[in-house]
């Protein structure tokens, strides 16, 4: 009876130990489970925060964009959102300008604005609202989902109660959860929800307010995409938003396959002036921590040993009484033990022949009673077979300088030691452990590692960190320090201290926003640098910081997030350089840029001024002069046809002479128009056939070639670029020189062709061998009725190469002549030939 309650206790024991240390597994593997849930929820609460800060900021950009601009119309509208555009931003439907208009004006509304651009604005007004909030100009985010402009929002009151807060707070207001009017006709369950950001935008100037800039997301496309990777299909995701009193789930994402749902976690997530909620429920099984059967192994490993242990107790407690019937199966047990002990020590044997490191038994005597293959291949053959006296002679053994020779080390009896030195040019690492028997110590076991490859390792990192401090503390007009992924400083260089006025004492561990304007700190500007920093690998920065001593300067420096293999942060690295004198000079340039543009606003309202006289002065010499003109030549025609036989011959002379004199002023005056209207004249960009032009211009020119035989040579004449009908005229004019000033010559030859193209210029010619002129008075050439020859001689008004200088000036070209007196004469003129070398042809005012 005695014998069974001992083995009964045992076992009882046995299974309440084994029961236990499984339970409290099992308890340590589900706190590893949560522990990794915990760090899931933050990764998933982190993206969908940064996230929804990204959309808020790209609104407050667009915002800010239409606040700069003096007028506000469809065009600055779209220039302003377009970059919303190009970035990423999953679930953004659309971004629209809401105004708010009273109930009887919204007919003047909708013209303003389609005066404005909006050609197309329909406002539908909302009935039985005195205050109207239309979405005027609209720029669709997602083709398939955007919504056209002049929809009336007063009939979403979740949007109108985010608009209210966005005015009375000037921050960006997010409203409460709804359905889209494009979505209400949805099967889905639930119906997609569309949540609306909302910004006010004001009068930069003066602060009135303009209107509201709205961005509508769909809030499960912007949660799938965002939270795509830090779930991982391990997760089920739910985010919840308050309509009302009512806590609504408005996006959910759904692990595959069955997990459990054992673990739940609830967060907080702030989006723009509301809280939002995120539920991550989880199966313990799915996550790192939990997914092992270590408490089952102990539970049920316990419970055999258990058993072995109460058959163990049994078999003890009856030996007694059985001693001599079990004699005999004593003895097999004991050849059974021996098996088991010559098993073992083969076991023993192979471990000691595959591990890394090198075992040596030294006996009494200083001898190796046992090496084991590394230890041979450490000590080499001859060393082996040698006492231990030997070594330091046989191996050449050096202490851990490498120097100095080793000195052999008397152990106490009992003790450990450990012992760096080199042999055979290798660094080992020696730990020696004597032996004790009947209080003698009869030798003692060596362990010897070979650490060569570890040592230079360790040498290698030492001499990287001392150049890395070298270099830090070497760029002088840099301020370079290290932060730990929370933002604190972790390694300081002189010049930081130069720059910031701190030593390494007082930054070490110290968050680096106490580098930042209290201004920059309260907007939460050093944590959005670290968030960009960490999302996109770096982040600029570039505004005023403040020295220990308060004194303020301005940085410019990049943030760049330091990433392990596995891609999570390691930490950041910040380069700044104060640039205070440089934005000083920025700043001194910015106004007189300002005072530059004050003077020719200036000019240009006296240039406004000049050509409106011009424009008076045309209008006196078309209508005015032309009366008077058409007076004479017609009462000269009456008089020479009703009484030409009373003149004679001198009063003949006498009226050609004033007939031609007032043709003459005719032909003047029209090229003083001619010249005016050049001033005024929109020039266009087109490319110009210049080859197909001369053909045409020396066909018109027969009238003035008359009968005379005017050989014209046409080389290669390559297209340009500018307004064919001004570059026709150009033509005209040379080449109706060209003909008139040979025509006393025996062989008239007119020449026209294109020396060189540089520069995205061509340099056309035209060349005559008639009567040339002085160059001395070549500079008379271009202006307005400056003529280098009698009219006796050679007919004109002086006005043609003034209109070809104006003309080929305005195409951002050159003209200019070269002759001699007898030998002919040769223009030259230059065009643009490409599209970059053409200048803005604008209109002169």
């Amino acid at each position: 009876m005695g014998v069974r309650l001992q083995v009964l206790g045992v076992v009882l024991l046995g299974l309440l130990v084994s029961g236990g240390a499984g339970l409290l597994m099992h308890r340590v593997e589900r706190d590893g489970a949560g522990q990794a849930l915990d760090r899931r929820t933050a990764a998933a609460q982190d993206a969908v925060a940064s996230a929804t800060q990204r959309y808020v900021d790209a609104l407050q950009l667009a915002a800010g964009g239409l606040e700069a601009l003096s007028a506000l119309d469809a065009a600055a509208f779209s220039t302003a959102t377009q970059p919303l555009g190009q970035l990423w931003l999953p679930g953004a439907t659309g971004v629209d300008y809401v105004v708010a208009v009273p109930d009887a004006g919204v007919a003047a509304a909708q013209a303003s604005w389609r005066d404005r651009g909006a050609s197309d604005l329909t406002l539908a007004a909302a009935p039985g609202n005195p205050v109207h909030y239309f979405a005027v100009l609209s720029r669709g985010l997602d083709a398939k989902n955007a919504l056209p402009a002049g929809r009336d929002l007063v009939g979403v009151p979740q949007v109108g109660a985010a608009i209210d807060r966005a005015e009375r707070t000037g921050l960006p207001a997010a409203s409460e959860p709804y359905v889209a009017l494009r979505d209400a006709g949805s099967s889905a369950e639930p119906q997609p929800q569309t949540v609306a950001l909302v910004q006010r935008v004001v009068e930069r100037r003066t602060g009135a307010l303009r209107g509201y800039l709205q961005l509508t997301v769909r809030v499960q496309d912007f949660f799938g995409d965002t939270l795509r990777q830090p779930v991982r299909d391990l997760l089920d995701v739910g985010l919840a938003a308050y309509a009302g009193s009512e806590l609504r789930t408005i996006a959910t994402i759904r692990s595959r396959g069955e997990r459990g749902t054992d673990l739940h976690r609830t967060v907080e997530v702030q989006v723009a002036d509301r809280q939002w909620q995120l539920r991550v429920t989880a199966g313990s099984g799915a996550l790192a921590g939990a997914g092992g059967h270590l408490d089952d192994g102990m539970f049920f490993g316990g419970a055999a040993l258990t058993l072995v242990t109460a058959l163990l107790v049994f078999t003890l407690a009856t030996s007694r009484r059985r001693a001599e019937e079990r004699v005999e199966e004593a003895t097999a047990e004991l050849r059974v033990a021996g098996a088991t002990a010559k098993s073992q020590a083969a076991l023993l044997s192979g471990v000691m022949d595959t591990i890394a490191d090198g075992v040596a038994v030294i006996d009494g005597a200083g001898r190796a009673a046992w090496l084991n293959p590394t230890a041979r291949a450490i000590l080499g053959p001859d060393a082996s077979q040698a006492p231990t006296w030997e070594w330091p002679e046989l191996l050449d053994m050096r202490e851990a300088d490498g120097v100095t020779r080793y000195k052999s080390r008397n152990g106490v009896a009992g003790t450990e030691s450990l012992v760096e030195c080199m042999m055979a040019g290798r660094r080992i690492e020696i730990r020696l452990r004597t032996l004790l028997q009947d209080g003698e110590a009869p030798g003692a076991v060596a362990v010897m590692r070979d650490i060569t490859d570890r040592h230079a390792a360790e040498e290698q990192l030492r001499s990287s960190e001392e150049l890395l401090q070298l270099l830090l503390d070497g760029a002088r007009d840099y301020a370079i320090y290290m932060l730990d992924p929370a933002g604190r400083i972790v390694s300081w260089s002189v010049n930081a201290e130069r720059l910031n006025g701190y030593s390494s004492d007082e930054t070490i561990g110290e968050d680096f926003a106490r580098m930042f304007t209290p201004e920059d700190r309260e907007r939460g500007l050093p944590a959005r640098l670290l968030e960009q920093a960490r999302e996109l690998g770096r982040a600029e920065i570039d505004g005023p910081q403040v020295r220990k001593d308060g004194t303020r300067f301005w940085v410019h420096g990049l943030l760049s997030a330091v990433h392990e293999q596995d891609g999570s942060v390691r930490g950041f690295v910040n380069v700044s350089q104060d640039v205070t004198a440089r934005k000083q000079a920025d700043q001194v340039i910015e106004r007189l840029n300002a005072d530059l543009e004050r003077r020719v606003a200036e000019r240009t309202a006296d240039l406004r001024e000049a050509n409106a006289e011009l424009e008076s002065f045309s209008y006196s010499v078309s209508h005015d002069l032309r009366a008077p003109l058409r007076a004479v030549d017609g009462f000269a025609r009456i008089l020479a046809r009703d009484h030409g036989a009373e003149l004679g011959e001198e009063g003949w002379r006498y009226v050609g002479r004033i007939r031609a004199g007032a043709q003459q002023m005719g032909e003047l005056i029209d090229g003083l128009l001619a010249f005016s209207r050049l001033q005024r004249q929109e020039l266009a960009s087109h490319r110009v056939p210049v080859a197909d032009l001369v053909a045409e211009v020396w066909e018109q020119l027969a009238v003035e070639r008359g009968d005379r035989a005017v050989e014209l040579v046409v080389g290669e004449l390559p297209d340009a670029l500018g307004d064919p009908r001004l570059v026709r005229q150009v033509l005209a004019n040379l080449l109706g020189n060209a003909i008139k000033y040979s025509r006393d010559a025996p062989a008239p030859r007119v020449e026209i062709g294109h020396k060189v193209t540089t520069g995205g210029e061509a340099t056309y010619f035209v060349r005559d061998n008639g009567a040339g002129f002085d160059m001395r008075y070549a500079e008379k050439l271009f202006k307005v009725f400056q003529r280098l020859h009698r009219a006796e001689e050679f007919e004109g008004n002086g006005i043609g190469l003034a209109l070809a200088h104006r003309i080929v000036h305005r195409h951002g070209g050159q003209i200019w002549a070269d002759a001699a007196p007898g030998e002919g004469a040769t223009f030259y003129f230059t065009l643009p030939v490409t599209a970059p070398a053409v200048p803005a042809l604008e209109a002169v005012p």
